[in-house]
């Protein structure tokens, strides 16, 4: 080899020297900054993780107690995280009725399928029917994705639903970067869901985390006739404190245990949206990122069913209160 050649090929192994070590500063810069720089996401409440910042775990909880009821168990308690000692990058946990079997076998053939980075568990309470509970108890020995809490399965009952989704969640999967909290009534774009987090997210996780359709001044219903009403007694203040529509929550790993920690000695509220993501996520004082630019509006369902992808626009979230029709029609549409 000549003089010259060598000196070239020395020169261009310090270019990648070089421009290996940049590309890493710039990383580190990216992923260590306080506030993420998102397109889609305003007003940004939260701050995304790096390789080297990220968050210790610490589950302060009685596990054979949820809330007030002293005696909890899980009746079913699959184990999906366990293969993954380093962690999903996402956990989905579904709040379910234990009728909706439709539903659930929906959701795991289109938007809720198993991969190795996304897991989906049912969060179910007991129903008082024969026929459904063991309905439910094949269900859960045929798919193995069914987390049943012992207290029934009623509407006032739904806080105990989404705290015992914590506490599965804190115990059995601390690992999981991001955890989203839906209802099985609801389509979510899963493939762009995975790309948002771990591209313009961090793959590494975030801290502070609770986006969601936020909701402002929303005042206690009082009306006889309110599917919402709520007495003095069960709710004294006029307003509700900001808190997130529970269709569709996105949660931190960090923030799950501490939202856990505080509902448990909490005075139990039966609207789980109000007293999770208002007054407990006020108590331990992190804010609400609204995600509103990433929901597929009822008018954009018709242009993606009827004319394609094309013409609705990027989303990761569909629509709320969706019959299972509509579910499998704007999930055939979303492009894989």
């Amino acid at each position: 080899m000549s003089e010259s050649q060598r000196e070239k090929n020395e020169m261009l192994t310090l270019h990648k020297i070089l421009f290996t070590i940049c590309s890493i500063s710039l990383l580190y810069k990216y992923y260590t900054t306080t506030v993420p720089t998102l397109v889609r996401i305003k007003d940004v409440k939260f701050s995304v993780l790096g390789p080297y910042n990220t968050t210790k775990i610490v589950v302060e909880d009685n596990y054979d107690q949820l809330i007030d009821i002293k005696n909890f168990a899980f009746k079913v308690n699959p184990q999906p995280c366990e293969s993954y000692p380093t962690g999903l990058l996402l956990m989905v946990i579904v709040s379910s009725n234990p009728n909706n079997l439709e539903n659930r076998k929906i959701i795991r053939n289109t938007w809720g399928r198993n991969l190795d980075s996304t897991k989906v568990v049912f969060l179910l309470g007991e129903s008082e029917n024969v026929t459904v509970y063991n309905q439910v108890k094949d269900e859960s020995m045929k798919y193995g994705d069914i987390v049943q809490g012992n207290f029934i399965d009623v509407y006032r009952n739904m806080t105990y639903k989404h705290v015992m989704g914590l506490k599965w969640v804190s115990h059995h999967c601390p690992t999981a970067k991001y955890i989203l909290k839906t209802d099985d009534d609801v389509v979510v774009n899963s493939h762009e869901l995975r790309r948002f987090l771990a591209r313009e997210l961090s793959p590494w996780g975030a801290r502070d985390l609770i986006s969601c359709q936020v909701l402002e001044h929303a005042k206690a219903q009082r009306t006889e006739k309110s599917k919402w009403r709520v007495t003095t007694e069960e709710y004294p203040l006029k307003y509700y404190p900001t808190y997130c529509a529970g269709w569709a929550i996105l949660y931190s790993q960090d923030v799950v245990p501490r939202l856990l920690k505080t509902a448990q000695s909490t005075p139990y509220f039966w609207i789980d949206d109000v007293h999770i993501t208002g007054v407990c996520a006020q108590k331990i004082g992190v804010a609400r990122t609204t995600f509103t630019s990433l929901i597929l509006t009822p008018n954009k369902v018709n242009l993606l069913t009827m004319l394609g992808p094309d013409y609705a626009g990027p989303f990761i979230f569909g629509p709320p209160d969706l019959s299972s029709e509509r579910i499998k029609e704007i999930w055939k549409a979303i492009p894989e």
